[in-house]
């Protein structure tokens, strides 16, 4: 307990944590600056966005019209229009110097998308109706779901691990493992002491991002995104107190980390595969949705999994320190 105590002191008074807090805080902060500003903008009776379209699709007219588009008849200048449209090839030209381009191509985006789907749940009969959306909102929902929320569940995690990885290798440069080794605490408690700080400054950090983010995104399933984020912290800790414990010198232990950072950051673009639902971001993002599964429920369980099985292999790795140092 003791060793618990002065552990989590460190962390705590690390300025490193510090800096790394403030980080994500600001970070966090402007991607819901970003949002707020986009949803705003993109439904404010004053934004004048103007689209030139041809006379051959009167639905698609009518649907921007109804979004608060201008829509003016297509010719040969449309020297007013943020996008021009040509329904029947399909072609949308817009001007990239035009901020008021990115928002012209989000009210046109939508609208299709809206007229396509309309038109398969006319062809399939389906009945179709959405819950749980913020105001009925659903643009930007990508970035909200997609990206903010995975973000400040992942982003804590990333930096626990990143700074449990120079706990041991510090103690290793310092020689003051050496005296955790022959003292009477057993490999169990010395590897708790040294992770759960970190698992528990990530997770109490994430509480408090999160908590941010629901100020403006509705999230749902806010304890099992904390059980989420428990677990994977648990399990990159781990990994970090395994690297630090094998690593043959300090350059070794960080390229290590870095890898496995990494591959973790990559799963987050790695275009869709079998194996997708089970990604981090992608786990997040529908357990913050709302969209709640048996995937889930064995996603949850194989993190819990791999988070025991790796803390059970750190502890390992401090009894294999420690006969070799006897």
């Amino acid at each position: 307990m003791d060793l618990f105590k002065k552990e989590s002191k460190e962390v705590i008074s690390d300025r490193a944590f510090l800096v790394s807090i403030l980080i994500q805080f600001i970070t966090i902060s402007l991607l819901l600056f970003l949002y707020s500003t986009y949803t705003e903008v993109i439904h404010s009776p004053n934004l004048k966005i103007t689209v030139a379209v041809d006379t051959n699709n009167t639905i698609l007219i009518n649907r921007l019209e109804s979004a608060g588009v201008r829509v003016i008849l297509a010719n040969a200048s449309n020297e007013n229009a943020n996008a021009v449209i040509n329904s029947s090839s399909g072609e949308v030209k817009t001007d990239p110097t035009s901020i008021f381009s990115g928002f012209a191509i989000a009210k046109i985006n939508s609208i299709s998308k809206e007229l396509s789907f309309d038109e398969a749940l006319e062809e399939k009969n389906f009945t179709f109706s959405s819950f749980n959306l913020a105001n009925e909102n659903t643009d930007f929902i990508q970035m909200a779901y997609g990206l903010i929320i995975p973000i400040a569940i992942i982003m804590p995690a990333m930096v626990a691990m990143s700074l449990a990885i120079q706990s041991i290798l510090m103690e290793r440069k310092k020689r003051t493992i050496e005296l955790l080794l022959v003292s009477p605490l057993s490999n169990f408690d010395i590897i708790l002491s040294k992770a759960f700080p970190y698992v528990l400054a990530s997770t109490v950090s994430s509480i408090a991002w999160v908590f941010l983010i629901m100020r403006t995104i509705q999230v749902s399933n806010f304890l099992l995104l904390l059980l989420f984020e428990f677990f994977f912290s648990l399990f990159l800790v781990s990994v970090s107190m395994i690297i630090s414990a094998k690593a043959a010198s300090v350059k070794e232990a960080n390229a290590i980390s870095s890898l496995v950072g990494m591959i973790t950051i990559t799963s987050i673009v790695i275009p869709y595969n079998p194996l997708s639902l089970y990604f981090p971001a992608v786990m997040i993002a529908r357990i913050a949705s709302n969209a709640l599964d048996s995937s889930i429920v064995i996603g949850i369980l194989s993190l819990c999994f791999a988070g025991f099985l790796a803390f059970a292999m750190a502890t390992k790795s401090i009894g294999d320190m420690r006969n070799n140092f006897v």
